[in-house]
């Protein structure tokens, strides 16, 4: 630490300073950097556009990361990786930095990781990253980035993990990752990507890990992947995909979640698949269901899934059909899912069901069923001889007391019309099922303000975008 005693850094700023250089030709202000630094965090550090930066004296050896924390950075200094030659990690997020200057990089052979996230960047200029040889991870995210080229990253040939989420890219070259043959995690989330070229991963083999979510794709081409084998990891969601077929020898995780699909097809072996908030009335067609362990179907309009649609699912660990518009289920709905660990039937409007619809469950250990419209004596029965009995962990209920006849175990309910509510003995049964029923009500139609929402949001932000 006492090397950063002789170090100093000097800024030309305005004559309001009143501080003469030696040779009398401006005015400058003198920063100490141990006033600003300890132990490699560096805090209200203040380095303007114009700014003439001096990074002098002697190299400071040993230093392996540099991290900026609440400070207006404009620029990278053109010695920084001078001064510190030793530089591994570097974090400048949310630093206010508008541009690069070359050459930026020089002497930073040594970098591994570079966090540059929520800045002002524009553009990456062709070549930029010169020097930067051995840089591995490299983020930058939430800037103002709206193109890149196809020499924005070269040299960048040891880059693992890339990210430029968040920014405006509109559209990609189709040789913008060419060189950067090790890349295994890339994401491009929240951008303006309505398709990809081409051939723009073909030179990407190790790619594992894509996402691609909130852009504006309305089409998926699993063929733009057909050269990435070890590919494990797929994000599309938040994507306008009413029709989507997946066709990958394997993945471990696909999600495709708020897209408003309408019919999913899967071909290969896929391990977990996310597709809650969409608009599927029928389960997807999956030949190789059997290799799936985890699926979320949320916030579908699926019904009551008659005709056993799970019984190729056999190797189900997690299910989850919480708020897909079921009144019931079947009785051998779950009869293939004898390793199911966690099930999630919430927020649906299941009254009762036959107690043995659960007998095949033999692993469950998590169990979801609250705001449904439980009928109180077969919630009582369900609590005891099979949440209770076999010790499995569940979660109660939020639904207001004056809107429900009673509570099992924090699970709300309903009595039978004909059955005297225990809270209300004065016969507001009848009453307590028009509450139930505007319940459902009030559900089903704030269900559907926020599937709308989302499309209104998604709207209004390309429109503040645009602006």
């Amino acid at each position: 630490m006492m090397g950063w005693l002789c170090l100093v850094l000097v800024l030309l700023l305005p004559a309001s300073y009143q501080l003469a250089t030696p040779s009398g030709n401006g005015q400058l202000r003198r920063l100490w950097l141990q006033d600003h630094c300890s132990a490699g965090i560096c805090t209200n550090v203040e380095i303007g556009r114009s700014d003439y930066v001096i990074l002098s004296q002697a190299p400071i050896p040993g230093l392996t990361m540099l991290t900026f924390i609440n400070s207006s950075i404009a620029k990278i200094p053109h010695l920084l990786f001078d001064t510190f030659p030793d530089l591994q990690i570097l974090r400048m997020e949310n630093c206010s930095l508008e541009t690069f200057e070359k050459p930026q990089f020089e002497g930073a052979s040594n970098l591994m990781s570079l966090f540059l996230g929520h800045n002002r960047l524009k553009d990456i200029p062709k070549n930029i990253f010169l020097g930067a040889d051995n840089l591995a991870t490299l983020h930058l995210d939430s800037n103002q980035l709206k193109q890149l080229v196809n020499n924005s990253f070269h040299a960048l040939k040891e880059v693992k993990h890339l990210s430029l989420a968040d920014n405006q890219v509109e559209q990609l070259s189709p040789g913008v990752f060419g060189g950067m043959r090790k890349l295994q995690d890339l994401n491009l989330a929240g951008n303006r990507l309505e398709a990809l070229p081409r051939g723009i991963f073909d030179r990407n083999l190790n790619l594992t890990k894509l996402n691609l979510a909130r852009n504006r794709f309305t089409a998926f081409e699993s063929e733009l992947l057909k050269m990435q084998p070890l590919l494990t990891h797929l994000d599309i969601s938040g994507n306008i995909l009413q029709e989507l077929t997946l066709n990958f020898s394997s993945l471990d995780v696909a999600v495709a979640h708020s897209c408003d699909l309408r019919r999913l097809t899967v071909y290969g072996v896929i391990r977990e698949l996310d597709l809650h908030n969409n608009s599927l009335r029928e389960m997807p067609h999956i030949p190789q269901a059997g290799n799936v362990s985890s699926l979320d179907l949320s916030h579908n309009p699926l019904g009551n899934l008659q005709g056993n649609p799970l019984r190729r699912f056999t190797s189900l660990l997690r299910l989850n059909l919480s708020a897909t518009n079921a009144h019931e289920l079947p009785e051998g709905v779950f009869k293939k899912q004898g390793h199911l660990q966690m099930l999630d039937i919430s927020g649906n409007s299941i009254y009762s069901l036959k107690i043995t619809i659960f007998d095949s469950l033999k692993e469950l250990q998590y169990f979801y069923f609250q705001q449904n419209n439980w009928n109180c004596d077969f919630l009582q029965l369900l609590m005891s001889s099979f949440v209770k009995r076999r010790d499995i962990s569940f979660m109660e209920d939020i639904t207001a007391p004056e809107l429900v006849d009673d509570y099992v175990d924090g699970i709300a309910c309903w009595y039978e019309s004909d059955k005297q509510s225990k809270k209300c003995e004065s016969g507001g049964s009848d009453a307590a099922m028009e509450l139930s029923v505007v319940r459902n009500e009030i559900k089903t139609f704030t269900e559907l303000v926020e599937k709308k929402f989302v499309k209104v949001y998604r709207m209004l932000e390309e429109m503040k975008m645009k602006l």
